[in-house]
């Protein structure tokens, strides 16, 4: 009796493993609208420790360091250039659902990040 309870026990945790690996925003590249001033659709390639944001033509506006711990993505961008905050650190609560996301700000010093980022839905892009 023991022993099945433990194999079931092991199940549900590596099914919640696996569970809680499938709903993370790591390694997959999300598309969203970006309104005024860039008015294109950009791709968020988001991978394990950096990130970068492309405009639909392939031209990389933004490097990024990224973590995600939990819910929370933290950005630091690599890039200096028009739309780059290389000296700020914002943190976002990722809301995810099925194949998109939304961040929610929670804090960054970098205005223009956190206008574009906070509330704006990410699809997931096919590759």
């Amino acid at each position: 009796m023991k022993k099945i309870i433990l194999a079931a026990g092991l199940f549900l945790l590596a099914s919640t493993a696996v569970h809680v690996q499938a709903q993370s925003i790591n390694n997959k590249n999300w598309k969203a609208w970006i309104g005024e001033p860039i008015n294109d659709t950009l791709t968020f390639h988001i991978q394990s420790d950096s990130s970068f944001v492309t405009t639909s033509s392939g031209e990389v506006l933004v490097q990024t360091n990224c973590k995600i711990t939990g819910d929370t993505l933290t950005l630091t961008d690599q890039s200096t250039g028009e739309y780059s905050c290389p000296d700020a650190t914002g943190k976002y609560k990722i809301n995810l659902s099925g194949d998109s996301f939304t961040l929610t700000l929670i804090e960054d010093p970098c205005e223009g990040r956190a206008q574009a980022l906070n509330g704006l839905k990410w699809i997931k892009a096919s590759k």
